[in-house]
């Protein structure tokens, strides 16, 4: 670090919003900071240019440090927080720091983080920044032993922001940070199997899994064999697969585990019978009394219990929870050009713009798209369903409108390994959620209903025109169930 990087005059282009006053001093000049009791105090090791990040943990002095990194220029922010055990506290960190956080800066990216202390946190992360920003110890005693504790393993510039002493009431801050908080689980939190047992046993529900295929001989004999797994454990009564149409040695293995298998487009034929996930899904109720159902891919090479006991574990333990889904890191396979990318493209280009715009209540959901997902069977009766890609998010949204949001909830399942699809598979799969967002968010109707997509390409000199027409087709349960059967 070279010495004409430290600003010797601190860059406060304003004064706090707030209208406290702000001095600075060094860390030898605090003796007389309880004479100070009224005003916004910056100890600081200087200003650096460079990366900043604010570790805090909430409370008076944490808005402080958002409101002088505001006031010194800074428009994007970044913040570390220790996750708290005691509940009351993380809701004293919604109202005093994320909150306000969104309001006072451009960008805010927030890190909840479970290292064992501060200490470990700043050794973990203080290479990356200039400079660190932490609200003030509850005594002026302890701001120099913090600093110097600090310094023993961060060589940068520290700066500890004290607010003045005054009486505040926080609130319960922003709705969508703590249902993140509270309903956002491992599914390691669900790995016991005989209390899942045990809670499933007390409720008196029958609980079924069901598994979409379509040419997944590779994949699908694994994830069977997992699910029984989990079945034999008592947290499933029944393992079910529904293919559509494979022309592989999907179904033949199926069988082989001596488990039902259906072909989609066989049950309820008097309702008839569509292409598409949707439409397997939908199908579903038609096979299966369950009071609890799931479905889990069968295109997942990486398959574990935790899927299936992660999944159920909510529904099991909370009697408020009525729908969980599944998020999971991808590292994906995409057969067609050999790349390995993180997965979710469709979810970050395509899903999460259009949540935050038009849904925002969904947008604490990670990964909205997922299509590992268990719910009530009554409140699953209750919902309309497209046949094809948007059945996912059509799902969720319908769960939350019926029952709130915080009658749902996302579950970590861990790794995922399946193959992904090509870009040209990605646009038709946006075009067919976009068809079920829009109809969703009353921005079309049956008479001005896009369903053709067409696509115009460039090559060597030429122009090559396509369309491809995609059908949104919604299964009514209300309509459908009184006319057909459960097998």
């Amino acid at each position: 670090m070279k010495d004409d990087s430290v600003r010797t005059v601190w860059p406060l282009v304003s004064q706090p919003t707030s209208g406290t006053p702000v001095i600075i001093k060094a860390f030898d000049e605090i003796d007389d900071l309880e004479e100070h009791r009224d005003r916004i105090v910056v100890v600081t090791d200087g200003w650096r240019h460079g990366p900043v990040a604010a570790i805090l943990r909430g409370g008076l002095s944490a808005r402080a440090v958002l409101e002088v990194l505001a006031n010194s220029g800074q428009r994007d922010v970044k913040i570390f927080h220790i996750e708290e055990k005691i509940s009351q506290l993380e809701d004293i960190f919604l109202s005093s720091v994320v909150t306000p956080a969104h309001t006072l800066f451009d960008s805010v990216t927030i890190n909840w983080r479970r290292d064992p202390s501060i200490y470990e946190l700043v050794k973990n992360i203080g290479g990356e920044y200039e400079m660190l920003f932490f609200g003030a110890p509850l005594a002026t005693s302890e701001i120099v032993p913090f600093y110097r504790h600090i310094k023993e393993v961060y060589h940068g510039s520290v700066t500890i922001v004290r607010a003045p002493m005054v009486d505040f009431d926080f609130d319960e801050g922003d709705e969508i940070y703590r249902w993140v908080r509270e309903r956002t689980f491992e599914s390691s939190d669900f790995s016991l199997p005989a209390v899942l047992s045990n809670y499933k046993k007390k409720l008196g529900v029958k609980v079924a899994v069901i598994l979409p295929s379509l040419n997944e001989e590779k994949t699908v004999g694994n994830v069977i064999k997992t699910a029984l797994e989990v079945k034999a454990l008592g947290i499933i009564d029944d393992v079910i697969l529904i293919d559509s149409a494979s022309t592989d040695a999907t179904v033949e293995i199926g069988r082989s585990f001596g488990i039902p298998v259906f072909q989609h487009a066989e049950i309820a034929p008097e309702l008839g019978a569509y292409a598409g996930k949707g439409e397997a899904m939908f199908k579903s109720a038609f096979v299966t009394e369950a009071d609890i159902m799931a479905w889990v891919d069968t295109d997942i090479e990486s398959i574990t219990p935790r899927f299936f006991y992660g999944l159920f574990g909510p529904l099991l333990t909370n009697a408020s929870i009525r729908f969980a889904k599944g998020y999971f890191a991808r590292p994906v396979r995409i057969e067609a050009s050999g790349l390995e990318l993180g997965g979710g493209r469709v979810t970050e280009l395509l899903a999460r713009p259009w949540i935050n715009m038009f849904l925002p209540e969904l947008s604490g959901y990670i990964q909205p798209l997922a299509g590992t997902v268990a719910i009530y069977r009554e409140d699953l009766l209750r919902m309309k369903i497209p046949v094809n890609y948007g059945v996912e998010i059509a799902m969720l949204i319908q769960a939350v409108n019926n029952g709130g949001l915080w009658s749902t909830c996302q579950v970590n399942l861990g790794e995922v390994v399946h193959k992904s699809k090509d870009i040209t598979g990605l646009s038709e799969m946006s075009f067919q959620i976009m068809q079920v967002l829009a109809e969703m968010c009353n921005f079309s109707t049956k008479e001005n209903r896009q369903n053709i997509l067409r696509r115009v390409y460039s090559a060597h000199g030429h122009i090559e025109l396509g369309s491809k027409r995609f059908q949104t087709v919604w299964r009514d349960y209300t309509e459908d169930i009184c006319r057909a059967r459960i097998r």
